[in-house]
């Protein structure tokens, strides 16, 4: 594999893992960028879609080479961002590109998230907090972390099968909903542990990079990631709407 090849195979791997990790467009192409003039490839050009990234690079004889990355998910791991960043760092002219290349192609080694179980415990905790800054009482504290514990741990168990995200999340709002309502049942603040129960599925990070976007002028990936926050939105309100019928709520404040 000639220099120019694997140079360009590295460069798109690593905009590949921040990419579909959670971070903005430009942080995205200025971190290939500093990549690039590290490697000695400043002629390098760059083409960022919201889940892809292209990228040409002219060799010796004027023949250039073009890959194009696809980003096959889209999750929040800011551990794998800091150490790619870290990575980016500490390469230069003399790094190993093929040794390096392998080591990016391996996640799991990369960047280990944290355990699943602690990640759910976390989030059933997070919205048990919210639930006390609520207003919220210790019973609703304890209704809210049952119901957002089931509720996370129904979602990853329906992405590990591939289920369509959105129609995931419609499923997973309604059952963290009708259990919030039955865990809370005749309780004077079980709106407190509804609302609160679903707010592990709301898409911050969508819409904070959307606006980071917009204002960046990456307007193409802003919109869709805008847009795609907007959608999200609507299956949580979906799900929340089919479980309050469920349970026979015909107002909710």
């Amino acid at each position: 594999m000639n220099q120019e090849k694997l140079t360009i195979d590295l460069l798109s791997q690593i905009g590949k893992l921040l990419l579909q990790h959670g971070a903005e467009t430009e942080l995205v192409e200025t971190s290939i960028k500093h990549a690039a003039m590290k490697l000695g490839a400043s002629n390098l050009a760059i083409l960022i879609f919201p889940n892809a990234i292209l990228l040409s690079l002219p060799s010796s004889d004027r023949v250039y080479n073009t890959q194009l990355y696809k980003a096959e998910r889209q999750d929040v791991n800011f551990r794998a961002l800091d150490k790619v960043t870290t990575i980016i760092e500490h390469m230069d002219a003399t790094t190993d590109r093929a040794k390096l290349l392998e080591e990016l192609k391996h996640e799991e080694g990369l960047s280990p998230m944290y355990p699943y179980y602690l990640r759910n415990f976390m989030a059933g905790l997070g919205c048990g907090a919210f639930s006390l800054l609520f207003g919220g009482d210790w019973y609703i504290f304890l209704a809210t972390f049952l119901a957002s514990s089931l509720g996370f741990y129904l979602n990853g168990f329906l992405l590990k099968r591939y289920f369509n995200p959105f129609i995931a999340i419609i499923l997973v709002s309604f059952t963290t909903t009708l259990y919030s309502g039955l865990f809370a049942f005749g309780n004077e603040a079980a709106h407190i542990a509804i609302a609160s129960s679903i707010l592990f599925l709301v898409p911050s990070v969508a819409f904070i990079n959307s606006v980071n976007d917009l204002t960046k002028r990456h307007y193409t990936t802003g919109l869709v990631r805008g847009v795609r926050g907007v959608i999200i939105s609507f299956a949580i309100a979906i799900g929340i709407s089919l479980a309050l019928h469920l349970l026979g709520v015909e107002k909710f404040v």
